[in-house]
């Protein structure tokens, strides 16, 4: 066999984050639901990881407000690349930002949702059920 058998496997996270605090505390969580997490620390290095490795990710968790670029420009580039995946990989928005909890507010963005924070490990692990393909 040569490997191919994706069906299986559980798809990994990109977290988007540029808070290192935030991103440390995310990053445990999403390590004792047993999924694989790479992290940006900025929309422009979320949007590489995507374009080099566009068929792992299950769900792009996505800062909004970061410096290089944020998360709503990151978002607008991953929805115009000509290629799918990465072009409809599941993005979510979070933030502590009140203005972008709201589905219609984060979906005219290009998003699919948004979670509020700071998140919890129930939150995080209905996302990971619905997007990556976890038992």
């Amino acid at each position: 066999m040569n490997g191919t058998s994706k069906m299986a496997a559980a798809k990994k996270i990109l977290l988007v984050e540029d808070d290192y605090f935030t991103r440390f505390m995310m990053q445990e969580i999403i390590d004792t639901l047993g999924i694989d997490v790479d992290i940006a620390k900025n929309g422009q290095e979320g949007c590489e990881r995507l374009d080099k490795n566009p068929g792992d990710y299950g769900l792009v968790l996505m800062d909004i407000h970061m410096p290089k670029l944020s998360g709503v420009d990151a978002t607008q580039i991953i929805r115009q690349r000509p290629n799918d995946p990465p072009r409809n990989v599941a993005i979510i928005a979070v933030t502590a930002d009140e203005h972008y909890h709201d589905n219609s507010v984060v979906s005219k963005h290009g998003m699919d949702g948004f979670i509020a924070k700071p998140i919890t490990a129930v939150e995080l692990n209905g996302l990971i059920d619905r997007y990556c393909g976890a038992a």
